[in-house]
C-alpha cells in the first residue's frame, strides 16, 4: 500500500477537512457516547444523505468495518481531542487522523484510556503523549513531502491498524449522530501564553507571586462575580454529573466551549457553570485563579460593565503588591554575550519588550517619534496602560516599553532619517524580531533563526552564536553588538523619563 491508494481522498466530501478516528471495538453505540454523541437523536442513512447533519456545529458518522468501529467527521476535529481520545481508547485500540483547510494536521494513537503518541504530520514533528516515539519506524517509512499530508496519514493508520481507509467506506449506511462535546481538560496555566498576562499584566504579575490561599480567595470572588451577573442560584459542583450537566447546557445553547454561538443570557449562565468547574477542578490554585478571573471578566463585557474595579478588588485580596519595577533581584550573568543577557529570561520584562537605541540624538526626539506624553520619572516599572521609559547611555538613546510595540516599525522609520536605529522586540506568544535601520538606507528585519541575516546587519552577528533557547536573550545580545551597550539589569534602577505613548 502507498500513498496512491488514497487520491481518491482530494475529489470526496472530506478532501478538505475531516477526522477519521478508528476504535478498535464491535460496540458502535459505545463509540457513538465516548464521541459524546446523542443516541436519542441518532439517525440511520446513507453516507450520500448525511452532508447536511455532518455539516452541522459538531456531528459524526460511525459504521462498522472490519475489527473496528470508524466515526467520520467532515470539517470536524472531535476525535482528535484528548478528551474523547480517553473515552473511545478504554474501548479498543484507537487510531485518529485528522486535516483541515488551513493545513493543520494530527495523527494520534490511544490505548486503554492512554494517549500512546500524537503529532502533526511528518517524520521529524513534535510529538506528545506517554511514549511520544512508539510509532518512529512506521513514521520513518512515510513520504511527508509537501503535498502528500493527508494521504501520509491515513496510509501510517492502515499500517497501523491493518485496515486501510478505502473509498467504498463513504458508501452504504451510517449511524449519524449530533455532539453534545466533552468539556475540554482544565490545563494548567502556561506562563507567558494567558491573555490576563498581556491585558492586566500587575495582575497578572501579583497572582503569579502569591500562595495558595489568597489565590483560591480570588478565585472563589470572581465565581460569585460570575454566578451573579447570571442570576443564578444553588449552583451544584464537582463530579461526573455536574459535568454532564455543563454539557447538555452547551448543547442546548447550541454552544460550545465559551458559549461563542449562544445568546447573551445563556452565554452568562454558561460562563457560571464553566468558572465554577474551574475552581472545582483546576488542577492548582494558580490556575483557580487565572480560569475563574477569565470568566468574570467576560462576563463583565458581556453585561457592558467596565471590569476594572473588579480587577482592582482580586488585586487587593492578594495584598495589593507594589508592580515589578526594575531590577527585581536580577542580576547581570558572565560571560559570553548570551550569558549576559541570559537574565531576561526570568525577569518581568522577558514576557513582552520593546526596546528602541537611537544613536547621538537628543533624547527628546526620540520622545517625539513615540508621540509620547510626559507622565514622570523613575526606573522601568510594569504597567498596566502603555508606557515608555527612556534614557541616555553613552552616545545613545534607550527607549523601554513592557509589551511588544505593535508600532514599532513605525518608530524606527521616523527616527532613521535623524541617525542609526535600532528596535528589537518580542512577546512570549507571538513575534520575536528587529528592526534595523541607518539614515538613507531602507529598514533591515531579522527574525533569529530564520532565513537570512540582512547585509547591514550582517557584520555585528558574526561574533554571535546562533540564536538558541529564549530569543530575547539573543536580542539582547544583538542589541549590545550593535550599539556596545549591555542591557543589564541594574539599568533598569536609574532614573528614566517616562512617557505615555501617543
Amino acid at each position: 500500500m502507498t500513498g496512491d491508494d488514497f487520491d481518491w481522498l482530494s475529489t470526496s466530501a472530506l478532501g478538505e477537512a475531516a477526522c477519521v478516528t478508528m476504535v478498535k471495538t464491535a460496540d458502535v453505540d459505545a463509540v457513538v457516547r465516548g464521541f459524546g454523541g446523542i443516541a436519542r437523536e441518532a439517525r440511520t442513512i446513507p453516507f450520500a444523505e448525511a452532508g447536511n447533519d455532518l455539516e452541522e456545529a459538531y456531528a459524526i458518522a460511525v459504521c462498522r468495518r472490519g475489527e473496528y468501529v470508524v466515526a467520520i467527521e467532515v470539517n470536524g476535529f472531535q476525535g482528535s481531542r484528548p478528551e474523547v481520545l480517553r473515552r473511545v481508547s478504554r474501548l479498543g485500540e484507537t487510531v485518529s487522523t485528522f486535516w483541515n483547510i488551513n493545513a493543520l494536521t494530527r495523527f494520534s494513537y490511544a490505548v486503554d484510556g492512554r494517549i500512546k503518541t500524537a503529532f502533526e504530520a511528518g517524520a521529524h514533528s513534535w510529538k506528545n503523549g506517554e511514549d511520544p516515539d512508539c510509532l518512529a519506524p512506521l513514521l520513518a517509512e512515510i513520504d511527508w513531502e509537501a503535498g502528500h499530508w493527508r494521504t501520509g496519514l491515513l496510509l501510517l493508520a492502515a499500517r497501523l491498524t491493518g485496515q486501510p481507509f478505502t473509498e467504498d467506506w463513504l458508501s452504504g449506511d451510517v449511524l449519524v449522530a449530533p455532539i453534545a462535546e466533552h468539556l475540554e481538560d482544565v490545563h494548567p496555566v502556561t506562563p507567558g501564553f494567558e491573555p490576563l498576562e498581556y491585558q492586566h499584566p500587575v495582575l497578572a504579575a501579583a497572582l503569579h507571586r502569591a500562595e495558595d490561599e489568597p489565590l483560591l480567595t480570588v478565585a472563589r470572588a470572581a465565581v460569585d462575580e460570575v454566578v451573579a451577573a447570571a442570576g443564578l442560584t444553588g449552583v451544584p459542583g464537582g463530579g461526573i454529573e455536574f459535568d454532564e450537566l455543563v454539557r447538555m447546557a452547551r448543547y442546548e445553547a447550541g454552544a460550545s466551549r465559551y458559549g461563542g454561538y449562544a445568546p447573551d443570557a445563556d452565554r452568562l449562565r454558561l460562563l457560571a457553570l464553566d468558572a465554577v468547574r474551574a475552581l472545582e477542578t483546576a488542577p492548582n490554585p494558580l490556575t483557580a485563579a487565572f480560569k475563574t478571573i477569565d470568566a468574570a471578566k467576560l462576563a463583565k463585557q458581556l453585561d457592558c460593565l467596565d471590569p476594572a474595579p473588579m480587577l482592582a478588588g482580586f488585586l487587593d485580596l492578594v495584598g495589593n503588591p507594589p508592580a515589578p519595577s526594575g531590577a527585581d533581584g536580577a542580576r547581570a550573568g558572565t560571560g559570553g554575550p548570551l550569558e549576559r543577557h541570559a537574565w531576561i529570561a526570568d525577569h518581568w520584562l522577558g514576557l513582552a519588550a520593546s526596546i528602541t537605541y537611537a544613536r547621538g540624538v537628543p533624547l527628546d526626539t526620540v520622545a517625539a517619534a513615540f508621540g509620547g506624553i510626559a507622565v514622570g520619572a523613575g526606573p522601568v516599572s510594569l504597567t498596566d496602560t502603555p508606557q515608555v521609559a527612556l534614557r541616555r547611555e553613552g552616545d545613545w538613546t534607550i527607549a523601554i516599553a513592557f509589551n511588544r510595540s505593535p508600532f514599532a516599525h513605525e518608530i524606527v522609520d521616523a527616527l532613521r532619517s535623524h541617525t542609526t536605529v535600532l528596535n528589537v522586540g518580542w512577546e512570549t506568544r507571538g513575534n520575536k524580531l528587529a528592526y534595523y535601520a541607518q539614515p538613507g538606507h531602507d529598514v533591515a528585519v531579522i527574525r533569529p533563526g530564520q532565513g537570512d541575516v540582512p547585509a547591514s546587519l550582517a557584520s555585528h552577528t558574526t561574533s554571535l552564536p546562533a540564536p538558541a533557547g529564549n530569543t530575547a536573550v539573543w536580542l539582547l545580545a544583538l542589541g549590545e553588538a550593535v550599539t556596545g551597550i549591555a542591557f543589564t539589569p541594574e539599568g533598569l534602577d536609574a532614573h528614566h523619563t517616562l512617557l505615555r505613548p501617543g
